[in-house]
């Protein structure tokens, strides 16, 4: 399963990347380049660069395109330029006489295809791509200004735009606090940025100070949401390790509150500390399968010698693993002391003479069948999710038919029941999912994994991947 379009090997090769930039804003022929050359004109008719800075420093405080999803185009380059040629006309307090250079024109082309692969990339949320576009006037002076701004991956203003891509992945509405938050940092960016990259330097200072509240944030929360979904998890195996040992079994009324309470407490525990492939919870189990079979009519030799020569050594067991609990020892005494005589009395209500115990058969070891293919079943489900799905992944979650899908990340696999619990993001847990439920939605692109990857360095690869033939 893949999460990315795949890119060209030469579109990640800086060298070629180099060129091809290069190439397609000087407009120079190349036959590997989809593009033409331009037709010189004469330099009076272009405006300068500075002319062309100046007016983009004014444009980017009032011309602010707004993402709108389902469309096409969100993107126009000739209405922007158009703007642009009004704003410098403006300035000079002039008609519109001269236009923008080659170079320079290019250079908005280019920058504008980037923002197109931004909005295009299904990872990130359409909230964020919102906040991105109102970058695209300060991105296009920044791409004026240093001409290897495509090249440096260390670059201020990439660092933002990633930084903007990971802290909104889970976003998905504009009312958010987080990102009303980011687009205060933006616009104080929009209202400062002249030449110097010291705007972008502080954008970034802000945004990452903002990703460590929130990651503390979302780390506590989860840490809380781990423990409720465990407790619960935990209550729920015990529930069913307990229903499936005392179907159908004799249980005599003043044992059950050893069995059902005292003794499921234990079991709780035991398995919030250990989990269920421990061998302290196997032993757990085991003891109360045993503890069950002692309460049954002796049909075995087992059974018979169980009474005979080990029950009152096991009942001291029983006792002393309930010690190791909180739970009141009075109680336990009682309990245990009611278990004593349950087994005391099967034991007088067998009339068996040495005849009939040498007849008792041996207990055969039978294998659960139902119980080890419903586990068998558990772990294939698991093990048919895709490489890709593990805890911490973020995906776009469908809900039902008619629901809005919803940005959500993996925050727990509950290996023993095959479900995937999926939190917010402040680590609230939203919903779980069956594990084959899931992998069937993955594999029919209802719900889909997001990429938390570098949106900068995954937008200049599409474009540059267009470029080459």
């Amino acid at each position: 399963m893949s999460v990315e379009t795949n890119i060209p090997e030469a579109a990640k090769d800086p060298d070629r990347v180099k060129e091809v930039i290069k190439n397609f804003i000087n407009g120079d022929s190349d036959s590997s380049i989809k593009t033409s050359t331009a037709q010189a004109t004469d330099g009076k008719q272009f405006h300068d660069r500075r002319e062309i800075i100046k007016a983009l420093t004014q444009l980017q405080i009032t011309y602010k395109p707004e993402y709108t999803p389902g469309q096409s185009v969100n993107i126009n380059t000739d209405d922007f330029k158009f703007a642009l040629l009004q704003s410098m006309a403006k300035i000079s307090n002039s008609a519109v006489t001269k236009s923008v250079n080659q170079v320079d024109d290019r250079t908005i082309d280019f920058v504008e295809m980037i923002f197109g692969a931004f909005l295009r990339d299904k990872n990130i949320s359409d909230s964020i791509k919102s906040l991105l576009l109102k970058l695209q006037i300060p991105m296009i002076k920044i791409a004026m200004l240093d001409k290897q701004f495509f090249q440096n991956n260390r670059h201020p203003a990439r660092h933002v735009l990633d930084t903007m891509a990971h802290i909104g992945i889970g976003i998905d509405n504009p009312d958010n606090p987080v990102y009303q938050t980011m687009n205060l940092i933006i616009d104080q960016l929009l209202n400062t940025f002249d030449q110097n990259i010291a705007s972008f330097n502080t954008a970034y200072a802000s945004l990452s100070r903002l990703t460590k509240i929130e990651a503390e944030k979302h780390e506590q929360k989860e840490a809380e949401t781990h423990q409720q979904i465990l407790k619960e998890h935990a209550r729920q195996i015990v529930i069913t390790e307990l229903q499936y040992h005392t179907k159908n079994r004799n249980l005599p009324a003043d044992v059950k509150p050893l069995i059902l309470k005292q003794w499921s407490t234990l079991m709780f525990n035991h398995f919030l500390r250990n989990g269920k492939d421990s061998d302290e919870w196997n032993e757990i189990v085991s003891l109360l399968k045993q503890m069950i079979n002692g309460l049954q009519p002796i049909t075995t030799k087992e059974q018979w010698t169980f009474h005979n020569n080990e029950s009152e050594e096991f009942t001291e067991t029983i006792k002393n693993k309930l010690y190791t609990t909180k739970q009141d020892k009075g109680s336990i005494d009682t309990s245990i002391d009611a278990l004593k005589k349950a087994y005391q009395k099967i034991l007088e209500e067998t009339d068996f003479d040495d005849d009939a115990i040498n007849s008792l058969e041996s207990e055969e070891t039978l294998e659960n069948t139902s119980k080890e293919l419903a586990e068998e079943n558990i772990a294939d489900q698991i093990a048919q999710l895709p490489a890709e799905v593990k805890q911490g992944v973020w995906f776009e979650i469908f809900k039902g038919e008619g629901q809005s899908v919803r940005r959500l990340k993996l925050s727990m696999i509950l290996f023993d029941e095959a479900k995937l619990v999926f939190v917010d993001r402040v680590g609230v847990k939203v919903l779980e999912k069956d594990a084959a439920e899931f992998n069937e939605e993955l594999k029919t692109n209802k719900s889909r994994i997001l990429a938390d990857h570098s949106v900068f360095d995954h937008a200049l690869g599409q474009v540059i991947a267009s470029l080459i033939i």
